[in-house]
């Protein structure tokens, strides 16, 4: 069954290297999933989200280009721009501070 998760989990991973090329945007590794302690599905849906929702509207910005204390607040503003639920900013928040900006 593990097998299954991993397997589906490169296999999204695969499809998002491919329609993601022309982006800067890191793609989360297995790496990431194991230093965080966040499955690796639920940080490309996260991902995901991010390109779908925030992209939709500006040019998005590289994780590593704010803190984790700057995105938490710039989520709180752009939550009121958009359609998302708290579920999905969760989601894209867990996406946004796998590689923050240090300090």
């Amino acid at each position: 069954m593990h097998f299954k998760y991993q397997a589906l989990s490169l296999f999204i991973l695969f499809v998002f290297a491919i329609v993601a090329c022309r982006q800067a945007l890191y793609i989360p590794t297995l790496s990431d999933s194991q230093r965080i302690g966040v499955p690796c599905d639920t940080l490309v849906i996260g991902r995901n989200l991010y390109v779908k929702n925030c992209g939709s509207c500006h040019n998005l910005f590289k994780t590593e280009q704010f803190t984790k204390n700057e995105w938490a607040k710039a989520m709180v503003v752009m939550q009121k721009k958009t359609k998302c639920n708290n579920q999905e900013v969760k989601l894209i928040m867990k996406y946004l501070i796998t590689r923050p900006k240090q300090g």
